[in-house]
Parts: C-alpha cells; sequence; structure tokens
C-alpha cells in the first residue's frame, strides 16, 4: 500500500483549510465578566489582525501566549496606547528580561480610561423625568507576573498570573424595610479577580513553522476564558532562501472564547532588513471588526535598541480606530 507522506508544509495548509470553515454555532454572547481583558494590545500584534499566538520575542506576546516571552533579548520595555470606540482608550505596558539560562520574568498593566458619565436618578415630577446627582467615574485595570523558559531546543512554555478589578460605580436601589416601607441604598458594583495565563511554543524547524497554544484568563468565575491555537511560518525561507535582507511571515489562530462562537484570525508581516515592516490581517466571524493593517520600524543607537509601530484597525459602522507602540531594549 502506497504510504502519503505528511510534511509540515501540507499540515500547515490542511490546519488553515480546517480552521477556514465557518462557524455557524450560536453565539455565546453576555457570557462573562471584566471584557476588557479581550481587547488587542500592541500595535504590532493588532496590525497582524492579533494573529499573534505563535508570535515570539515581543514583550507583548504575555497578552496572547507568555511563551513567546522567552524570546526577549535582555531587558525590553514597551509601551501600548490604544484609541477605542466611543472615545474610549486604554493603555498598556510590558518590563521582560531574559536572565538567559533561569527564564525570561515579566511584569505587564493594562488599564482603561472610559471618561466621566452624568449620573441621574428617576423622577416622575421633574420636567425630563428624571434629575441628574454629578458626574462619576468608571475604572478598570489589570496588573500581571509572567515567566517564560526553553525546555528543549525547539519547545518552550510560559505562563502568568493577574489580578483584575472593575470598577462600574455605585448605584441606588429599593429595598424593602418591614412590610410598609421602602428606602433606597447605595451599591458599589465592581468586580476583581485572580486569573492565570498558561502558553506552550513550539518550533518545527521547517522553515520556522512554529505550532502554539494559549489559554487566557482562567479563572474560578466566568470572565473571558479563551482557548487559542496559533501556526506561524518564515515563507522566506520557503520561496527566496537567498534574500537575506527580506523576511515574510504568515500566521493563523484559531479562537475558542467562552462568550462567542469559534474566531479566526489571520496575519502576515513582510520586514526589509529589520528596519522597516509592513503588517496586514484579517479577522473572521467578528459583527463588525475585519480588516487590520500596519507599520514598525526599529532602530539602533549604541547598543540600545528602538521600535516603533501604528495599527490601523477597520470597526466596522464603529469607523476606523489606531494602535501606537513604542519599544525600548538594551
Amino acid at each position: 500500500m502506497r504510504r502519503i507522506k505528511l510534511t509540515p508544509a501540507f499540515a500547515f495548509l490542511f490546519g488553515l483549510s480546517l480552521v477556514a470553515v465557518p462557524s455557524f454555532a450560536m453565539k455565546k454572547v453576555a457570557q462573562s465578566d471584566l471584557q476588557f481583558l479581550k481587547f488587542g494590545i500592541g500595535a504590532r500584534s493588532v496590525g497582524m489582525g492579533e494573529a499573534y499566538t505563535a508570535m515570539s520575542g515581543d514583550p507583548n506576546c504575555i497578552y496572547y501566549n507568555p511563551a513567546g516571552t522567552a524570546f526577549v533579548n535582555g531587558l525590553e520595555m514597551v509601551f501600548n496606547h490604544s484609541q477605542w470606540i466611543a472615545g474610549i482608550s486604554y493603555q498598556s505596558g510590558v518590563l521582560a528580561y531574559n536572565t538567559g539560562r533561569y527564564g525570561t520574568f515579566s511584569a505587564n498593566y493594562l488599564g482603561v480610561n472610559y471618561g466621566t458619565f452624568e449620573r441621574t436618578e428617576v423622577d416622575a415630577h421633574a420636567w425630563e423625568a428624571y434629575v441628574s446627582r454629578g458626574e462619576f467615574e468608571v475604572s478598570e485595570y489589570a496588573l500581571g507576573l509572567g515567566y517564560a523558559t526553553q525546555i528543549t531546543d525547539r519547545f518552550f512554555i510560559g505562563g502568568q498570573i493577574k489580578y483584575a478589578y472593575q470598577n462600574l460605580g455605585s448605584s441606588q436601589i429599593w429595598e424593602n424595610i418591614g412590610s410598609v416601607f421602602e428606602a433606597t441604598k447605595e451599591v458599589k458594583n465592581e468586580t476583581d479577580v485572580v486569573a492565570y495565563d498558561f502558553g506552550t511554543y513550539y518550533n518545527s524547524g521547517y522553515y520556522n513553522l512554529t505550532v502554539a497554544m494559549a489559554v487566557q484568563n482562567f479563572s474560578n468565575i466566568p470572565i473571558p476564558l479563551n482557548f487559542r491555537f496559533g501556526l506561524a511560518m518564515d515563507v522566506n525561507l520557503l520561496l527566496f532562501p537567498s534574500l537575506a535582507e527580506h523576511n515574510l511571515k504568515i500566521a493563523c489562530d484559531l479562537l475558542h472564547p467562552r462568550d462567542y462562537s469559534e474566531r479566526m484570525q489571520l496575519g502576515t508581516e513582510y520586514w526589509y532588513r529589520q528596519f522597516f515592516a509592513l503588517r496586514g490581517g484579517y479577522r473572521i466571524n467578528y459583527d463588525e471588526q475585519s480588516f487590520t493593517a500596519g507599520i514598525g520600524l526599529k532602530l539602533s543607537y549604541m547598543g540600545t535598541k528602538l521600535q516603533f509601530d501604528y495599527a490601523l484597525n477597520d470597526f466596522g459602522v464603529f469607523g476606523a480606530i489606531q494602535r501606537f507602540t513604542v519599544g525600548i531594549g538594551f
């Protein structure tokens, strides 16, 4: 009987064909709290459509697959700013240090700025049927500590523990006193949780074909738990191996979230002499988001590395939103 040889390239294409099948499952919306933990972080990753599970060497990998931080070179820091919809913005940053034989340690934060809101209270006797009680603010943030290490020359693992907090302000609710009287009391709407991320990264050695998996937001309460499976490959090694100044990578992620049906993310990144980058991406099974694009620039001066990244994300009826990242390494 003739045997069929399953090469890594064929496996990569076969995997893409499987995840490209559209999902017709019911959308599992409103299943989790702390939705800000799902925000895309980092201009490089967003420019690639967030197909980032199998990417490496960027401190922002901690937000997608902690194992990718094992490839950080020395001490690196990144700062991210994102303009979101409806005037919302969020900032994040990562500090990562690769010690060598003892692995890579990292610390990160994420904070969301929603601006101010007007507090109102129903009042049937008021002209507008409500009265204003002044302004209030809401806050959301997350802090994390991560670690990644090399197990073999091709296999890497990583994880992080993080604390997430959400304060949606206080509200007045009615309560019964005895059987006759009613009164209002103030309730503070806040949630906090300790959660965990885990990830693996395996380089097959075949044109840097990489297989990676990650679990995000594992906790004992319903927050946005997400399972990620990713593939990435340096196709320039296959198509034009003699042109060392060019690097072209393609990536694909399959997502299985708690609060939605399966999603797919596709991305590509082209570097010219590791100086200038062009990126593009596409997201499948999103209500509004679809195409993404971005650029990157790397500079080096007296042993200090600088990187600037920019991404533009099509958000359907909400228009385009922008991401900025500045990185520095020593």
